[in-house]
């Protein structure tokens, strides 16, 4: 475990927030720094939101969301865990951001601590930092049982930690936890009297099929906020909506937070959501069937610089490329694959180990294709140089 003044601390916030203050790329480059999706929004969902708009659904809704899609959200809990959580613990959220950061303010009080993987989505750290919450790290492992290291976790719930952050599948690794790592980590909250912040945004995106495990299944609910989006699965990142289930006892707290910072999300994304969660139930399938294949085409393309993580035991949209052999940092690699019109994500954006660079599978097959075929071919050049 490592504290936020050690050497993950904040320069892994910086570093994000230049990231999201950088301006949009150039036509001429391909964009595989950013986790959205290239596949179109669905037709019917198309139709869905532009007769809303059309019937003139412009205005608020309950501030904690549609009945229905509340409703409906529950009901998808539960298919994929078993559990279903009662309509008064879902809170309908602007995207799965907000649902991160009603659950981080809701449990973590200024002065307050969070512990965050080491890799990580860099939000977690930001927003804390931003609240006056301290920030652990635990180094976060491979698919399986030992995606978490919970001697890491234990000593920074001794040390005082409120909430655990765990994100599977894992944005940038892509690697999946399993149910007993996640029931592990349920023990060790209760011992210690904390919460578990379960970032679902790839829950369906698993390439062995299936859904991936959450710490809500097999009596976990009474520690956990499960924050979800529909941007991934969907196609809907700038509709803006996603969910958060939370605790019981949290419930006036996540109503209080999200009700007064963002009042509701938007109506047209919510009705949207409803016609996702209704008329689409094979897209997850489909979508973790497009990303296996093009995690395989990776793997041959880019041969020894490819992960050596077993493929089927995956899931989400990310390449975690260890670029450490180039002898070159995060940045250098970065700026030479920018310099041949490929736009990917240092790695120091997502942890504190230098060397690793994330490219997104979010681009449509022949250009993903010849953009990974650049990638492997810089790679070895840069390589070539450094002996």
């Amino acid at each position: 475990m490592t504290t936020d003044t050690e050497a993950s601390g904040p320069g892994a916030a910086a570093a994000a927030v230049t990231r999201m203050m950088a301006g949009p790329v150039r036509a001429d480059e391909i964009d595989l720094s950013i986790g959205e999706p290239d596949q179109v929004l669905p037709a019917v969902l198309v139709e869905t939101a532009v007769r809303s708009l059309r019937h003139g659904r412009t205005g608020y809704t309950p501030k904690l969301g549609l009945p229905e899609l509340r409703d409906l959200v529950a009901a998808d809990v539960e298919a994929g865990t078993g559990y279903r959580p009662a309509v008064e613990d879902v809170v309908i959220t602007v995207g799965g951001t907000g649902a991160v950061a009603v659950a981080l303010a809701a449990a973590c009080a200024p002065g307050g601590s969070v512990l965050v993987p080491d890799p990580a989505w860099p939000n977690y750290r930001v927003l804390a930092e931003r609240l006056g919450i301290g920030v652990f790290t635990y180094a976060q492992g491979d698919s399986g049982d030992g995606f978490l290291d919970l001697a890491q976790i234990r000593s920074g719930l001794r040390a005082g930690a409120r909430l655990v952050a765990v994100n599977s599948p894992s944005n940038p690794t892509g690697a999946v936890a399993s149910a007993a790592a996640l029931r592990s980590l349920v023990a060790l909250a209760r011992e210690f009297g904390a919460y578990v912040l379960s970032d679902e945004a790839y829950e369906s995106v698993v390439f062995a099929g299936g859904r991936a495990p959450s710490p809500l299944a097999d009596g976990g609910a009474d520690v956990t906020f499960a924050a979800r989006t529909f941007s991934k699965t969907y196609s809907m990142t700038g509709l803006r909506v996603g969910a958060l289930i939370s605790p019981p006892r949290f419930r006036t707290a996540a109503a209080a937070l999200h009700g007064t910072t963002a009042g509701c999300a938007p109506v047209t994304a919510q009705v949207t959501a409803i016609a996702a969660l209704s008329s689409l139930p094979g897209r997850a399938d489909q979508l973790s069937a497009t990303y296996l294949a093009r995690y395989r085409t990776a793997m041959r393309i880019l041969g020894p610089w490819a992960p050596r993580t077993p493929v089927d035991t995956l899931g989400g949209f990310y390449l975690w490329l260890d670029a450490r052999p180039t002898g070159h940092t995060s940045a250098e690699v970065c700026a030479a694959l920018r310099d041949c019109g490929i736009v990917t994500s240092s790695g120091l954006v997502y942890s504190a180990t230098d060397g690793f660079v994330r490219v997104a599978l979010t681009a449509p097959d022949d250009v993903l294709t010849h953009a990974l075929t650049l990638i492997r071919e810089q790679l070895d050049l840069l390589a070539t140089r450094a002996r």
